[in-house]
């Protein structure tokens, strides 16, 4: 029976699974799109230099988090409490306010133009970021580059994790420099070590840093509150950014953006998950029948296909993509080392190509 079965999954904390020969189901699901608007908030302080002010640094963060938890909480039985998000991220941006605020006091040391920016969406995908890149306040070609603060209220022992170091040449020296207060700040070179919104300005060739101060138990819980943020550290997290965004904004030559070579993702890359590893980032702010690749990881099997930035892909081994979940589960019948056929849509050309699967490592 039911009972029996439930019995044995809570007691053996495993599947009892079995087969049943002979039984057909038929399912019928109402699915049901409901859409909702929601803000970017953007604000810009001009720099003082005729030129240099004409290109922006951006500083941003999300403020979005997850409501009452009835989505992405990981503590799934309280869903319907309030999750307060306070490292997730009010204090990236309340930081960001607070170098709006400080920024604002010295704007005579700067350069450049600073566009500062909250973010929604991010929790739903990036969604907020991958819209302003779309629909950008500052044009794209003359932002220098991007400050991303995301879940910077916990520097347990002041530890600091800043990625993206390797997104241009002199950001490396830049941070050791901008770190006065003698954080123990470790640096990643890539942009991909979190998921969060500089992402959306990396794969439109920005340079970028993205400033995290680590995971914890508290994470997409009721229980990321206020009492827990480490104020003092966060304080001296905001201080290495804004030193970082000064010189930013003073140097005479704009950051050259190198894009790195990254190490495959444990999970994700197309198809969120396990198993066999393709290589590409959906574009979530896109809303299109199929997958459009926001980019596509170097020296990846989409990549070695010939697959780029801007496909839409619209087949995967024989089975129609409309959305993520169809490429989600597409991808995850499939092993390391299978050919698979791909079809993309590029411009007004439909282009089909042979990959072939690799192994997560």
């Amino acid at each position: 029976t039911l009972t029996q079965l439930q019995k044995e999954i809570d007691e053996k904390l495993a599947s009892q699974s079995y087969y049943v020969p002979d039984a057909r189901l038929d399912l019928h699901v109402d699915v049901r799109r409901i859409t909702a608007e929601t803000q970017n908030v953007v604000g810009v302080l001009r720099g003082r230099d005729p030129k240099l002010a004409e290109e922006a640094v951006v500083i941003g963060a999300h403020y979005d988090h997850l409501g009452l938890g009835e989505r992405n909480s990981l503590a799934p039985s309280q869903a319907g409490k309030v999750h307060a998000g306070a490292d997730d991220n009010a204090s990236g941006t309340s930081v960001v306010l607070e170098l709006a605020r400080a920024l604002g006091e010295r704007k005579r040391d700067l350069r450049r133009s600073i566009v500062f920016l909250a973010f929604s969406g991010e929790e739903l995908g990036l969604l907020g970021s991958a819209y302003y890149t779309k629909n950008p306040e500052w044009p794209l070609e003359k932002t220098a580059a991007m400050i991303n603060l995301d879940m910077v209220g916990r520097p347990k022992d002041g530890k600091l994790i800043i990625g993206g170091v390797g997104s241009s040449p002199g950001f490396k020296e830049i941070v050791e420099k901008a770190n006065r207060t003698g954080l123990k700040v470790s640096t990643t070179a890539g942009a991909f070590g979190g998921s969060s919104d500089h992402i959306s300005f990396y794969v439109k060739n920005i340079p970028v840093l993205f400033f995290f101060s680590g995971l914890h138990a508290d994470y997409h819980k009721p229980s990321d509150t206020p009492d827990k943020i480490l104020s003092a550290d966060a304080a001296r997290v905001g201080d290495l950014a804004m030193q970082a965004a000064l010189t930013l904004s003073s140097e005479d030559a704009r950051p050259q953006f190198v894009r790195v070579q990254e190490a495959q993702p444990a999970a994700g890359g197309g198809g969120a998950g396990y198993g066999a590893y393709f290589g590409s980032i959906p574009d979530m702010g896109e809303e299109v029948v199929g997958v459009k690749f926001a980019d596509v990881r170097d020296g990846s099997p989409a990549a070695k296909a010939g697959l780029k930035a801007g496909d839409l892909l619209v087949e995967f081994a024989g089975k129609e993509i409309k959305n993520l979940y169809d490429f989600t589960y597409a991808l995850r019948a499939h092993k390391p080392g299978e050919e698979v056929s791909v079809t993309v849509v590029r411009g007004k050309e439909r282009l089909t190509v042979t990959v072939k699967l690799e192994q997560r490592k």
